[in-house]
């Protein structure tokens, strides 16, 4: 394994989520750390597990799974599990834009100090576009997400799956007049929270033509899986994407309210 390779780093950015909410029924999603360095703090950095609030609402408990680290590397045969209540997974959310952030030093920390320190990536935003970047994306991108559909991952080697797609529609859109895009993949219930990149391995497409090199942009976190259900139920191969730039401002928002020594 080659964790000098932006794919392979971008696997330890995730975790598999599971809740069980108050009425006694379960379910699952994706979550990933995102690392935000407030304003003026040099060497101060904030990690939060963000997933979408529709897998935390009206939650009583969670449970994530980390991987053990073992030097600079993963100790992929040895996971820790970390229960989070309800309240803390809902406390701070955006439900506008399905949104939820659960600061995770605390757990990272507790972990640290029993001798089992884990093993993560984390992404943050720089990898987000500016909106100049966003303009010359073209219509037709091709995406890739990574998360646990369905709950299903590589359990023996700790590892979510990576799926891939194309934009359904321009993620420089307003999809309806709301800050999400929508994408053509295999989304599933349980790919909630995934975050979705543009990730071009040896080159890619730009006005100016091809472009040698990798290309990395944290583009949005998946949210919702298109379905029709009549006759039948029926997953027609789309996903609704909130964007990135909702998650920054989102991030921004709160980090300006936690008091920082």
């Amino acid at each position: 394994m080659d964790l000098s390779n932006i794919g392979t780093q971008l696997l330890f950015t995730t975790v598999p989520v599971w809740v069980e909410k108050n009425n006694g029924s379960q379910a699952s999603g994706t979550g990933f750390i995102y690392a935000v360095s407030p304003p003026g703090k040099e060497g101060v950095t904030i990690p939060f597990l963000i997933t979408n609030y529709h897998v935390v609402s009206d939650s009583k408990r969670g449970l994530i799974q980390m991987i053990e680290r073992k030097g600079d590397e993963p100790d992929r045969a040895n996971k820790v599990r970390a229960e989070i209540d309800g309240i803390s997974l809902q406390k701070i959310v955006d439900r506008d834009n399905d949104l939820a952030a659960i600061p995770i030093a605390p757990i990272i920390n507790q972990f640290q100090n029993a001798n089992r320190p884990v093993f993560f990536k984390t992404i943050t935003p720089n990898l987000i576009p500016d909106m100049e970047t966003l303009n010359k994306l073209g219509a037709i991108e091709e995406v890739t997400f990574i998360g646990y559909p369905s709950g299903i991952y590589d359990d023996y080697n700790s590892a979510p799956l990576i799926r891939r797609g194309i934009t359904a529609s321009p993620i420089w859109n307003d999809f309806k007049g709301k800050p999400i895009f929508i994408i053509d993949a295999g989304v599933f219930p349980g790919s909630s929270g995934s975050p979705v990149f543009i990730y071009n391995q040896g080159s890619f497409a730009t006005n100016a033509g091809i472009t040698i090199g990798t290309r990395i942009l944290f583009v949005g976190i998946l949210s919702e899986a298109f379905i029709r259900s009549e006759p039948s139920t029926v997953f027609l191969g789309l996903g609704k994407v909130v964007k990135s730039t909702k998650l920054k401002e989102f991030i921004e928002s709160v980090v300006k309210s936690i008091p920082i020594d």
